[in-house]
């Protein structure tokens, strides 16, 4: 399905002044391959999602720290893999009302519940001391 090497990959510092550059990095990405703007949109608010958590949560907003991005590609779809070390993530999974959450304005905790959202898979798992968040998107048939 997805090639064992990366199609793109990229570090960079755990800055949060370089997250509009991966967002815009990941829609250029993502448009290549030929998904429509409004998916566009959706992968790339994921990516920014997540790499705010890895800085925010892991990283403890330390500037120095490493975040590598891996883009695969395949007919069906993209996976977007983002390696980083630091604290691994911890998460609860319970259900949730997204709406009623904005309506509430509730801060915090919304981040990886939006990303299942918008994604069709999302694991997180460490491996030889490394976190790992791996996105997958399908393209839809139409």
């Amino acid at each position: 399905m997805f090639n064992q090497k990366p199609d793109l990959a990229i570090s960079i510092p755990s800055k949060t002044q370089l997250l509009k550059m991966v967002v815009e990095l990941t829609k250029h990405f993502v448009t290549l391959h030929q998904f429509n703007p409004s998916c566009t949109q959706q992968i790339a608010l994921a990516v920014d999602e997540a790499i705010t958590n890895v800085i925010e949560h892991s990283y403890v907003y330390k500037k120095d720290e490493e975040i590598r991005l891996e883009y695969y590609i395949s007919t069906e779809g993209v996976k977007i893999k983002i390696v980083f070390s630091g604290i691994p993530p911890e998460f609860v999974d319970e259900k949730f009302d997204l709406d009623a959450m904005i309506k509430e304005k509730r801060k915090g905790g919304l981040g990886v519940k939006l990303i299942k959202k918008i994604m069709d898979s999302v694991e997180y798992r460490t491996e030889n001391g490394l976190n790992i968040c791996e996105m997958v998107k399908w393209k839809k048939k139409v």
